[in-house]
């Protein structure tokens, strides 16, 4: 800990409490879904990529944690707690706030960002955990997912860059933090 600050930002009430309601809004908006047949389109990613760029890599991933354990253990989801998807948000989380955090929001910044996290979290350690817990092959999973995971790769990115440039939750930020 230095002057305060625990991986990289200092930790005050009021940056506790944002954090808290940050991971209750993303409780919130990942149970409004859409759901198709092979695709889930839910805007929970708004809210941790906005952890990730308001707290940092560490923080955000922590909060995910937090979030998918609430959602999980009290909430409940379909087919139990499995620790792999717990894993997966720490890491998008994680992605987020190491692209996102103390740096201009740029396009390319951004869909570096979402493309990182269907690669490796939503492609990658998502159909694996699946295949894991469904006893099916990862290939199955993995191209299943792809499909859905092509709409993300355009559609996210577009969200996320209108969001971090929405002028009420620039001056939230700048407000708050």
């Amino acid at each position: 800990m230095v002057n305060g600050q625990i991986f990289g930002v200092k930790l005050d009430t009021r940056r506790v409490v944002l954090l808290a309601v940050l991971i209750a809004l993303q409780l919130v908006v990942a149970r409004f879904a859409i759901s198709l047949t092979i695709f889930r389109i839910s805007f929970g990613f708004i809210v941790t990529a906005l952890m990730g760029w308001w707290f940092g890599p560490v923080w955000a991933g922590l909060a995910a944690v937090i979030g998918d354990l609430i959602n999980s253990l009290m909430i409940g989801v379909p087919g139990g707690y499995f620790p792999g998807f717990t894993l997966s948000a720490f890491l998008g989380a994680f992605i987020y706030g190491c692209y996102f955090y103390r740096q201009k929001i740029t396009w390319w910044r951004v869909i570096a960002a979402v493309v990182t996290v269907v690669l490796i979290v939503n492609l990658g350690l998502n159909s694996w955990w699946v295949s894991i817990i469904s006893h099916t092959p990862f290939g199955f999973h993995f191209t299943a997912r792809a499909i859905g995971e092509a709409a993300t790769l355009v559609i996210h990115p577009i969200i996320l860059y209108i969001v971090m440039h929405f002028e009420p939750i620039i001056r939230l930020k700048d407000r708050v933090l």
